[in-house]
């Protein structure tokens, strides 16, 4: 690919043509500081197929962004011959950047995409994948390519970490409408991973079960109710959907849980010593942590559990 060192005005280029730009989420105040304190180090790449036409950015898409923003006029940067193959240029754009830095998830998606609409499928999967430390397989190509699907915000969500990617695979499968009803409600919340995962499966199982959309489910009145309560933080809020889907899903568990704290209320434990019921209340094992710093105080909350009055309590208890 041949290439000439030329000085090209600002306003021949157009920044807003994307072609063989893959970056995002990316900012330029550091680069912008650079180029006050040393000027423009590295040329960007340009490329045209014709002299009328606007020139594209091959390579330097936040180099010309922060010049744009620095009020320059012109630069100084390599031009491709306008019989480049654009093949060519993309791998090229790609290979530079892949030189220097790691690409986040949006922008090898972004990547993927470009290289399908230039390459054959095969060469793709074989050639480009393995080069963003990805398995040459179908699955994830597919799954990458869901990501081009995503609204500005989630996207950002995604290279800054407070979206996880299985979270934002999984939100490509729902409609745009119901993605955004999502993604909305989770900006409102403090979401670990799994608890991301937890209030999207919540959603999926309820929309499914009532034969509604996703939206819809979000919308209820109480999680609007508890979303909209200014006096909650984003944890209490969240600890508070959680619980409202919770119940709404598992309306038997909801009731078992209710019955043994009113149990435990009935027994009027002493400090010391805890009772557990079988996790999610399958099954008949019970369990009792006592606490104890002396034989003598073990043998007294072990006779303090065992009152008469609360074996027919600890009796119902196991019954239902």
């Amino acid at each position: 690919m041949h290439k000439t060192i030329k000085t090209v005005q600002l306003c021949e280029i157009n920044v807003s043509d994307r072609v063989f730009v893959v970056t995002d989420g990316r900012g330029i105040a550091a680069l912008q500081s650079a180029i006050v304190s040393c000027d423009l180090l590295q040329p960007p790449c340009l490329w045209r197929a014709r002299a009328e036409e606007p020139y594209k950015i091959v390579c330097g898409y936040l180099r010309m962004l922060a010049l744009q923003n620095l009020g320059r006029q012109q630069l100084r940067a390599w031009v491709f011959d306008p019989e480049t193959a654009q093949a060519s240029l993309l791998e090229c754009a790609l290979q530079e950047n892949l030189s220097h830095r790691t690409f986040n998830q949006v922008e090898i998606a972004n990547a993927l995409q470009r290289l399908l609409a230039l390459f054959p499928r095969d060469v793709v999967l074989s050639e480009w994948l393995p080069r963003f430390g990805l398995s040459a397989s179908g699955r994830m190509l597919e799954r990458f390519l869901g990501l081009c699907s995503l609204e500005e915000e989630p996207r950002m969500a995604l290279v800054a970490g407070t979206l996880t990617e299985a979270s934002a695979v999984r939100l490509c499968s729902y409609s745009s409408d119901d993605r955004l009803a999502i993604f909305a409600l989770m900006q409102q919340l403090h979401l670990s991973a799994g608890k991301q995962a937890e209030l999207l499966e919540s959603l999926e199982d309820l929309a499914r079960r009532d034969v509604v959309a996703l939206c819809d489910v979000v919308s209820s009145d109480d999680i609007v109710r508890v979303c909209s309560d200014v006096s909650l933080n984003r944890v209490q809020k969240t600890d508070r959907v959680r619980h409202i889907l919770r119940t709404r899903r598992f309306p038997r568990l909801q009731a078992a849980e209710l019955r043994f704290a009113s149990a435990l209320k009935e027994l009027n434990i002493p400090s010391g010593i805890r009772i557990m019921p079988p996790p999610g209340f399958e099954g008949r094992k019970f369990k009792a942590e006592i606490t104890f710093a002396s034989a003598e105080e073990l043998h007294r909350r072990s006779r303090e559990l065992l009152l008469a009055d609360r074996m027919q309590v600890f009796k119902r208890l196991c019954a239902e």
